[in-house]
């Protein structure tokens, strides 16, 4: 038995999405499986709609089940939101390849992984250089990798535009947790296909999720309907009532922020190199986006700031991924065996509530899920909690 799985946001889900699925479906897997963030995305976000919604996509364009990724992962680096499905994947039954979508020579991208595993310590020191003279650490990351890499193999060309492109990033580092936590999985890398990451082009066979994500916020989501192959009535209607109020989120961040003291900053999980004395100095303006301007440069990007701000609101202090966590399963086929899913993947909400109060570290973790939840639902307007859910069935 052939299994195989795949980590991501489907934010929303498209038919790029529908290609990779379809793709690893023609290679004859018994079951897929997706690891899937729920109410907010890596970018520290909320997710486009509904978990639920884009979980039941996901099983409509090929996928055999869909579970959630844990919010401590989804909205961490790349290396840990790499991690976290890895460790997930690692327990499930029969799972012998995890795909992924690259950009450019998927040879070059395993070299490079392979690279970061066997050079690991030279990889630390040239890391630890380049923060040290201010870069932030993908930026950093970035450099030491391709440093290492063209002194390995001069004769290779350089592969620093690779590393530009953010899905090539996380293949690197989804090959690392593989030889981490499961090396008995083989990385299967699919090319990407039309639009690049971030490309807000509206046209061909396919686009990328940001366009679609753009062309909504312009109003001009009709646009896209050719490229949302599932339920896109619901996801517009969802769109319509249920859009996460991003100017609230920005107020109830800087209420977060005049309220929180330096040595609660320092302890989050996004926070280093004094970042706390800096965002406090700014706390007294009431502009979200200045604060965000004043602050970000060489050393902290966007991103970096939009993660600590959802640690900030959620409690997400450092340390939390070591914890002990289970999470659920968010849909799947009617015909699904689900004796192939390990112990910490529940399937009711009884289940959840008996492994958080049989363990501190999984109601640690269960309760960052409950926060980020209840905000979501509070930026969309939307009735309930983290158990206000079932497994879908398709």
């Amino acid at each position: 038995m052939r299994n195989c799985a795949v980590i991501t946001e489907y934010n929303p889900f498209h038919t790029g999405h529908k290609y990779q699925l379809n793709a690893l479906n023609a290679k004859g897997f018994n079951d897929i499986f997706c690891v899937m963030s729920g109410p907010f995305v890596q970018s520290a976000m909320p997710a486009f709609c509904d978990k639920a919604l884009r979980a039941e996509c996901a099983v409509l364009g090929g996928a055999s089940a869909v579970i959630e990724l844990p919010t401590v992962y989804a909205t961490a680096s790349a290396q840990l939101f790499a991690e976290g499905g890895l460790k997930i994947i690692s327990g499930i039954k029969n799972v012998t390849h995890l795909a992924m979508g690259g950009v450019g020579n998927g040879d070059d991208i395993l070299r490079l992984a392979d690279v970061k595993i066997s050079h690991s310590e030279r990889f630390t020191q040239e890391l630890k250089a380049e923060l040290e003279r201010g870069k932030s650490y993908n930026a950093a990351s970035v450099t030491a990798l391709t440093r290492i890499y063209g002194n390995i193999y001069p004769d290779r060309p350089t592969v620093a535009t690779l590393l530009k492109d953010p899905n090539n990033i996380l293949c690197v580092e989804y090959i690392t947790a593989i030889n981490k936590y499961c090396a008995n999985i083989q990385p299967l890398i699919i090319e990407r296909r039309g639009a690049a990451y971030n490309d807000l082009s509206a046209d061909g066979e396919f686009v990328s999720a940001t366009a679609i994500r753009t062309a909504d916020e312009c109003g001009k989501i009709h646009t896209m309907r050719k490229y949302i192959p599932f339920h896109y009535d619901e996801i517009c209607d969802n769109r319509k009532h249920h859009t996460a109020d991003i100017e609230l989120y920005k107020k109830l961040t800087l209420f977060a922020l005049k309220k929180a003291t330096t040595d609660e900053i320092s302890k989050l999980r996004n926070c280093s190199e004094g970042l706390e004395y800096s965002l406090k100095k700014l706390a007294h303006l009431n502009n979200l986006d200045e604060i965000v301007n004043a602050v970000v440069g060489k050393r902290y990007g966007k991103k970096r700031l939009y993660r600590l701000f959802l640690d900030l609101h959620l409690g997400i202090e450092k340390g939390f991924t070591d914890n002990a966590f289970c999470t659920r399963l968010l849909a799947c086929k009617n015909s699904f065996n689900f004796s192939q899913l390990p112990n910490y993947i529940k399937t009711t909400n009884a289940q959840i509530k008996t492994a958080a109060k049989n363990c501190p570290d999984v109601q640690k973790v269960l309760k960052i899920d409950e926060n980020a939840t209840n905000l979501y639902n509070t930026l969309s307007d939307i009735i309930g909690d983290y158990f206000n859910y079932s497994v879908i069935k398709v």
